[in-house]
């Protein structure tokens, strides 16, 4: 509940808390993903074998990857911007 909607009736609290949300700052980030909605949860592991193996270090360096190149819509323009990010400008 929102303290400063309690004075309201259920019907005007749901349009106030509407119009809130859709105020919101344009970049804003939900609390839920913290960066963008693709991000991959970590698993908790306490052996060695677990932290070091493969999947652990590929979920690490997927969510450190930009918005902008995890969101891309071909495979080709995702290896590029990765590209990109890795090189930078310099070519191959």
């Amino acid at each position: 509940m929102v303290p400063e909607l309690k004075d309201l009736s259920q019907e005007e609290q749901l349009k106030e808390m509407k119009r809130m949300w859709e105020q919101r700052r344009p970049g804003a980030v939900d609390r839920r993903t913290r960066g963008y909605e693709k991000k991959i949860r970590m698993r908790q592991c306490v052996k060695d074998i677990g932290k070091y193996s493969f999947p652990h270090r590929t979920v690490e360096k997927w969510n450190a990857l930009d918005y902008g190149i995890v969101t891309a819509h071909r495979v080709h323009s995702f290896k590029g911007k990765l590209d990109k990010r890795r090189y930078g400008d310099k070519t191959l």
